[in-house]
């Protein structure tokens, strides 16, 4: 299987050139050194230097820049040095970002083939599966440009009632447009929380065991190895109780992984 790259298509290009518009909004001394150590990891990856391309990577998100593009990047250079927990955390944060993009979940797919654990997910209903997939269907970006742009049609229907004078139905138009908006932002809203608060986690060492209890102490339930991928129910000092997709539970050490 081959790893989809950004950096030798058309689709680079196009987006190098948002995620420089992007950075060129902030102040112009500060915007233009991350772009400028953009296009320095961009030509790093190109020749190889996956190391120094992905240190980029990390200055660009430490400066604050958090884009899916750059995840997405990121996790390809880590993918090409053979860190696997580290390529699948940064894909992971990618797709938060960009839910349905298929470069994204192809790469995340190829990485966790190499997961050992294979984890089977508890089967959930139809509709929940359904709903699910609506909302991923876009960003909170995206979703917030939407209820935009219903918000000014909306407006446009109601300077027709105004002024053109097909009242009933450009009055009725527009207040249907409203109601779209409102619902769509509040999926902008969800979709924001789902971003900024992720209780997914990565396990970022070569193996731990999982404990029955929030102590060194307790029985050994099962082993888990780096990569794979569960949620974080509670936490009890440094222990953090963890689910797996397919229903198991237990405690392990919050220095064993990282958040999405």
């Amino acid at each position: 299987m081959l790893l989809k790259g950004l950096h030798k298509t058309m689709r680079s290009t196009i987006n190098h050139i948002m995620v420089c518009l992007l950075f060129c909004t902030s102040s112009m001394a500060f915007g233009q050194q991350a772009t400028d150590l953009y296009k320095s990891a961009a030509q790093l990856y190109k020749t190889n230097q996956f190391d120094q391309a992905a240190a980029n990577y990390e200055k660009i998100l430490s400066q604050g820049y958090k884009t899916a593009e750059v995840y997405y990047n990121l996790g390809n250079c880590y993918y090409k040095l053979n860190n696997l927990n580290k390529a699948i955390v940064n894909y992971e944060r990618a797709l938060k970002l960009a839910p349905q993009d298929e470069d994204i979940l192809h790469n995340l797919a190829i990485a966790n083939t190499k997961v050992v654990d294979k984890i089977q997910p508890v089967p959930s209903l139809a509709i929940l599966n359904v709903w699910n997939n609506f909302v991923d269907a876009k960003s909170s970006h995206g979703w917030a440009v939407l209820a935009l742009g219903f918000i000014w049609l909306a407006l446009v229907f109601f300077a027709v009632y105004l002024f053109v004078g097909i009242r009933k139905f450009s009055f009725a138009v527009g207040i249907t447009l409203v109601v779209l908006s409102i619902a769509v932002a509040t999926l902008a809203a969800k979709q924001s929380d789902k971003e900024q608060q992720s209780d997914s986690a990565i396990l970022m060492v070569s193996n731990s065991f999982v404990k029955s209890a929030p102590d060194a102490n307790g029985n050994d339930l099962f082993m888990l190895h780096e990569g794979v991928k569960f949620q974080i129910v509670d936490r009890v000092g440094e222990w953090s109780k963890i689910r797996l997709a397919d229903g198991k539970v237990g405690w392990i050490e919050r220095g064993n992984y990282e958040k999405i």
